[in-house]
């Protein structure tokens, strides 16, 4: 079986980077941090910190752990991210402290920020849409001489 300490220090690394978790193990980061964090990702890590994947076949469960470690850290690395730009968001033009949102505002502005999102892009392929048509215009009407 492959070691798969260097899986479990990358998801370490990141909770003591990205949450400010201290402590020792993934298991301890977890139970210092854990009730900030969503109950799926949460549930992922300590099954993680566990050892367990659900298979126990050999060479196969090493795979499947390695590919839930990576899950993980994709799924944790994205909750950092969020929240990092959540906290920037916040911070007032004055230099005061930022606001202190809780969990619930942190799912609700990343609902926004999707839908947010979602807007933009359908603006932005209409836009592009009536671009790419006025141009075919302006070349029929100039090749035919109508402008």
């Amino acid at each position: 079986m492959t070691d798969t300490n260097h899986l479990i220090q990358r998801l370490e690394t990141l909770l003591a980077e990205g949450l400010s978790a201290g402590g020792g193990d993934l298991d301890a980061k977890l139970r210092r941090v854990g009730n900030d964090l969503p109950d799926d990702l949460r549930e992922m890590l300590q099954s993680l910190a566990l050892g367990r994947t659900g298979t126990e076949k050999g060479e196969n469960d090493w795979v499947e752990f390695a590919f839930l470690c990576g899950q993980a850290y994709e799924r944790l690395e994205s909750f950092v991210q969020s929240r990092l730009a959540a906290n920037i968001a916040f911070h007032a033009p004055d230099g005061t402290l930022p606001l202190e949102l809780e969990g619930k505002d942190f799912a609700n502005l990343a609902r926004f920020v999707a839908l947010r999102d979602r807007v933009l892009r359908i603006v932005a392929d209409y836009t592009l849409k009536f671009l790419l048509v006025s141009v075919i215009l302006l070349v029929i009407g100039l090749s035919l001489g109508l402008i």
